[in-house]
């Protein structure tokens, strides 16, 4: 018999599969991926070294449809503009997959094409005055809210199920808010908005609208005179 025209096994074909049983069952085992792939679990270990490989590559997947669409940042308009394309682009395509978030979360990031996601992230920020600590600061909280509003993109729909009694102020606001499938995409929206918009207070450059919310802030609890008991 010849040898098939195409080899049977791939990175790509293999990270695909693991991304697909992770979208249908929350997670993946080797086994499992080699009975869906028709092979042996040791003929992976001819193209991936183990499981890291293998959820860098799902993840690379995902950010390589990312950086594919038109209008991810870098592009035209105000910084803040493109932070929350930035965020609207990148969610959407994560809550595709949300299932996956919790495992992307447990294994850090070392793949390109979601370096440099985050890498224009990173650059638009640097490039409008927040310096190397109020990059990284600015970023998780992006990248935090993020990945959780993902997630909450992929609740059931209602996420909440109420009776008047005994909390008639939630069941009210849930049906009377009018919102129905809409909750989460609006709730992103409001959200981002308003994290973009204080991005100066969380990288600690106050802004005179803003200055009283920051100075309102708890100091650290080493710099409280906590007093001493008599």
């Amino acid at each position: 018999m010849g040898r098939p025209l195409s080899p049977l096994l791939s990175p790509e074909k293999i990270c695909r599969a693991a991304l697909e049983l992770v979208d249908e069952r929350g997670d993946f085992t080797l086994p499992r991926l080699a009975r869906r792939l028709g092979v042996s679990p040791s003929s992976i270990y001819h193209h991936v070294q183990g499981r890291p490989e293998i959820i860098n590559g799902m993840r690379s997947l995902i950010s390589a449809d990312v950086l594919a669409q038109d209008g991810f940042p870098p592009g035209e308009g105000a910084w803040r503009e493109q932070v929350v394309r930035w965020a609207r682009i990148y969610r959407a395509a994560l809550a595709l997959h949300a299932k996956a978030i919790p495992i992307f979360v447990g294994e850090a990031v070392t793949d390109d094409a979601t370096l440099e996601i985050y890498e224009r992230l990173a650059a638009l920020l640097a490039a409008n005055g927040f310096d190397s600590r109020e990059v990284i600061v600015a970023v998780s909280v992006i990248d935090s809210y993020m990945l959780g509003s993902a997630m909450d993109a992929a609740s059931p729909v209602p996420a909440w199920v109420t009776q008047p009694q005994p909390h008639p102020a939630f069941h009210e606001a849930l049906h009377g808010g009018g919102l129905a499938g809409k909750r989460a995409d609006t709730a992103f929206d409001a959200g981002i908005a308003a994290l973009v918009a204080n991005l100066e207070i969380i990288a600690g450059h106050p802004t005179t609208v803003a200055s009283s919310v920051r100075s309102a802030q708890l100091e650290p609890l080493g710099e409280l005179d906590l007093g001493t008991e008599e």
